[in-house]
């Protein structure tokens, strides 16, 4: 699959995902969402996710492995260490991230 693909399709998930968040989530996503870009997986050559976010010195990307959203700082590379093994929907990321809407 292409990157640019790729960034396409998580783009449409997160549509889909962002339209399910309670308002006060949805509004505070707003705040934190960036372009869509593909960075890579440092510890698996090859491998890349989709970055979609970014606060307090964190991303949130699409892990198209683990089917699901998740956390992780990015390294002086560009790129995120480790894919997390979380299958996190996209409103528990808000919950940790943003707390109780």
């Amino acid at each position: 699959m292409s990157l640019t693909k790729k960034a396409a399709d998580v783009k449409a998930l997160l549509a889909r995902d962002v339209a399910t968040l309670h308002p006060s989530h949805r509004a505070a996503f707003d705040s934190i969402k960036i372009e869509a870009r593909v960075v890579p997986v440092e510890s698996s050559h090859g491998e890349t996710v989709v970055v979609v976010a970014e606060c307090e010195g964190r991303v949130l990307y699409w892990s198209d492995i683990e089917e699901g959203w998740e956390l992780a700082s990015l390294t002086e590379r560009g790129g995120i260490p480790a894919r997390g093994s979380n299958q996190f929907e996209l409103s528990h990321i808000m919950w940790q991230v943003f707390g109780a809407p």
